[in-house]
């Protein structure tokens, strides 16, 4: 930030619109933990999945965890993400469970993921993790759906971000991690006072890496 109007707009730094989505114009935000991923990428399957022993280690801290898709969109309305149109369809079906409801939308996804391109198997893990089936194909495939996908990769792609996975705590620090105790210790970096950060997660150094 260098307190000068740059683009001639009367808006300086932050205040500008091409500035405030940047990680340095957002408000610090403790115990916030954001994942951008790609719902077919192989890195990204594996981040969600060590999510599960995370929560579970900072239970009672107080974690607000929020998961973006990382595509973009095409001037015709449609979207594009690197491994296929099926791939914009479960990142769509996975927003709309999130909006029902995150602790079982979470749920279906963990489900989803070892059969992530089996398109016809959404609906078993929908019931399974006790989600509205019908209203979930309704917005998975009608409007709703693409407003959400629409609006939801506008946040990773102002940031920048298009390696699957990526992450960020505190709404301001970005690092990039596969399994349980990286992601731990990412987090604790910024939030050294949660009950979580005592405990020791499964690492796996075989599996780092990201699509993008």
């Amino acid at each position: 930030q260098d307190k000068k109007d740059n683009d001639g707009d009367g808006k300086v730094d932050c205040d500008d619109d091409t500035c405030k989505n940047t990680l340095e114009c957002r408000p610090d935000a403790p115990k916030k933990l954001e994942l951008f991923v790609m719902s077919g990428c192989p890195f990204g399957i594996k981040a969600v999945n060590a999510m599960k022993e995370v929560l579970d280690a900072f239970k009672g801290d107080g974690i607000n965890f929020e998961m973006h898709f990382i595509a973009t969109e095409e001037a015709n309305g449609t979207f594009k993400s690197l491994h296929g149109q099926w791939e914009v369809d479960e990142n769509i079906r996975q927003l709309c469970a999130l909006k029902q409801n995150q602790p079982k939308a979470l749920e279906y996804i963990w489900c989803r993921n070892p059969s992530i391109r089996d398109a016809a198997g959404w609906k078993d893990c929908a019931t399974k993790a006790k989600l509205d089936v019908a209203k979930m194909e309704k917005c998975s495939t009608g409007d709703e759906g693409k407003k959400l996908h629409a609006t939801d990769i506008k946040i990773g792609n102002a940031l920048g971000i298009s390696a699957s996975p990526t992450w960020i705590s505190n709404n301001k620090f970005k690092f990039s991690g596969v399994d349980a105790e990286r992601i731990k210790t990412n987090l604790c970096q910024q939030n050294k006072d949660l009950k979580g950060c005592g405990k020791t997660l499964s690492t796996d150094s075989k599996v780092q890496g990201s699509c993008g």
